[in-house]
């Protein structure tokens, strides 16, 4: 089994080459990547490789800089960014409390009807 600290180096690299995989891609450079997503080509190059962290709010530009969702990214394609604090507490409480989210997707008494 892998450690914390391996498991997350894992996640680092694989994160790193769908990073450098979408930017070739893209045929972009790192120094253009970089300066559309507001950081340095050093970082980018740091990033690409697993060497750093991504901070998710730099991960917001890069991803922007790359034109792709935060999903193609991360690998997870069903990623949903909630920018609103109201809508993030209250899809929080969904995913805390299943039986809410089953009442909202229950058909109603006019959809069953039909």
């Amino acid at each position: 089994m892998a450690t914390d600290s391996t498991a997350a180096m894992e996640r680092r690299r694989a994160i790193g080459r769908r990073l450098r995989e979408w930017r070739v891609k893209r045929e972009l450079s790192q120094a253009q990547v970089a300066r559309a997503g507001g950081i340095t080509q050093a970082s980018l190059s740091n990033y690409e490789t697993g060497k750093r962290d991504l901070p998710l709010s730099t991960l917001f530009g890069v991803a922007a800089a790359l034109n792709v969702d935060l999903g193609d990214l991360l690998d997870v394609p069903d990623v949903v960014v909630v920018r609103d604090s109201r809508v993030g507490r209250a899809v929080e409480r969904l995913v805390q409390r299943p039986e809410l989210a089953d009442a909202l997707t229950r058909p109603t008494m006019t959809e069953a009807a039909s």
